[in-house]
């Protein structure tokens, strides 16, 4: 069994679905104000923990109280995550602070995600 499959095995085991959220392009209404597109909605699979860190990342800003560090598994995903996207975890919506794509030789293992509550 590869790292891929390894790790996708171990995040659908101990992870939970989400929903990765990506806007559509905006329109314009009759006065030309823009108004935002429909969300498309991309099924993930994610393993979701919170940050054990030192103090002086939160205090410089690197990392905020109640971020979220989310593993996604890279298999299956048709997008890659933008920092523009949206997660959607049990119905609350976490806005993307920071993707990093761990791929060894070329081959997408996982994502992992910094996010943190939208609202």
């Amino acid at each position: 069994m590869g790292m891929k499959e390894t790790a996708s095995r171990l995040i659908v085991k101990y992870g939970q679905a989400a929903t990765l959220l990506r806007a559509g392009p905006p329109t314009q209404n009759a006065y030309g104000e823009e108004i935002p597109g429909v969300d498309t909605e991309y099924p993930v699979t994610i393993l979701s923990a919170t940050y054990a860190v030192e103090i002086q990342y939160i205090a410089a800003g690197l990392i905020n109280v109640g971020d979220r560090r989310v593993f996604l598994s890279a298999d299956g995903l048709t997008i890659e995550p933008e920092i523009a996207d949206r997660l959607l975890i049990g119905g609350e919506e976490f806005s993307i602070a920071r993707v990093s794509l761990l791929a060894p030789a070329g081959e997408d293992i996982f994502y992992e995600l910094q996010v943190r509550s939208a609202a």
